[in-house]
């Protein structure tokens, strides 16, 4: 099969495009998925570049990529709740990337079937964004409707799914971005825009539920004050500078996890609930999510397609900060 290789950490230029054996379906529990499209996340790059090593080692080379959209075309023995043929979609953990390929295999319980409303591009562009803003978000969204919510950079991947589910939630929501992205982020439903360029949030805002941490360092402190006891900060960023791994591997790996400490016990200190979150897979997630764009109620916001031979050059657009949404790759 055709997959998206690094051989070496490095520029996006490192990524080739080549053929590599199938992955094997080993356990009764797997599906195999002829992947139609993916996408481009902001990890995809960092880990492309070397920039999470410090939290998680690859063995080289490696296909990468996060997001996968495609039809089940083979399943173990065990697997009762998918049909070679099905369209479905999924993110694997990020121990186990490798959607920039023709094919993947996965644990059938980490996937769904896909939107039946969206394209295969389409789709792609949802499962980590999606599955990311849930976790960070619905154990508060969950508790009543009303709630004040803050959700930083409203026009990235993470930010503009965010935003739409917190107001299918009834929650009041105010998001930072550009002002070129003013329109984009209020017809998502953001009800407070504020450009970053010229305003710092916490000048404006206060008295908040739950804020979605998209920044992380200055940002993530900036913020914590205007949470109120019993709110919620979720970050989806470890706080530290991405080159840790400059101390080696397992010292990289215990600053991370000293630092997400750090951060509960400040929250702690100030009677919120402040965590740092890293996406899983969950496959009954990700079918609710469908549900809620088959419903209309979340849209996909995908910027650009590029062709899976045109991997190194999507890698660098994402990489300009640019991007409204996402990024999709049609690999079929």
């Amino acid at each position: 099969m055709r997959a998206a290789v690094i051989d070496e950490y490095g520029p996006p230029s490192n990524l080739v495009v080549r053929e590599v054996d199938a992955p094997p379906l080993t356990r009764p529990t797997e599906v195999r998925v002829d992947i139609h499209a993916s996408s481009i996340n902001p990890i995809d790059w960092k880990i492309r570049a070397g920039k999470q090593r410090g939290a998680v080692r690859y063995r080289l080379p490696r296909a990468l990529g996060m997001d996968f959209s495609g039809v089940v075309s083979e399943i173990g023995s065990a697997v009762t709740a998918f049909a070679v043929g099905d369209e479905v979609f999924g993110s694997p953990a990020h121990t186990a990337p490798g959607c920039y390929a023709e094919q993947t295999v996965v644990e059938a319980a980490e996937i769904a079937k896909k939107p039946s409303n969206l394209t295969h591009e389409e789709a792609a562009t949802l499962p980590l964004v999606g599955l990311t803003a849930w976790q960070c978000l619905m154990p508060k969204l969950r508790e009543r409707t009303g709630q004040r919510v803050f959700v930083m950079a409203g026009s990235g991947g993470v930010g503009s799914f965010a935003i739409q589910l917190a107001k299918h939630h009834g929650a009041w929501v105010a998001t930072t971005c550009s002002e070129k992205n003013a329109e984009l982020v209020r017809g998502l439903g953001a009800d407070e825009v504020i450009d970053y360029r010229t305003t710092r949030f916490e000048d404006v805002l206060s008295d908040l539920d739950l804020v979605l941490d998209t920044m992380g360092h200055e940002e993530t402190q900036r913020a914590l004050p205007l949470v109120k006891k019993g709110g919620r900060l979720a970050s989806i960023v470890s706080g530290l500078p991405e080159n840790t791994e400059r101390f080696g591997a397992n010292l990289g790996v215990a600053a991370t996890g000293l630092h997400i400490l750090q951060l509960k016990v400040q929250g702690w200190r100030m009677g919120i609930d402040a965590s740092t979150v890293v996406k899983r897979p969950r496959g009954d997630e990700l079918a609710e999510i469908a549900a809620l764009v088959e419903q209309g109620a979340i849209r996909a916001v995908v910027d650009r397609v590029f062709p899976l031979d045109a991997i190194a050059e999507a890698h660098a657009y994402g990489e300009t900060g640019r991007i409204r949404g996402k990024v999709a790759i049609r690999v079929r």
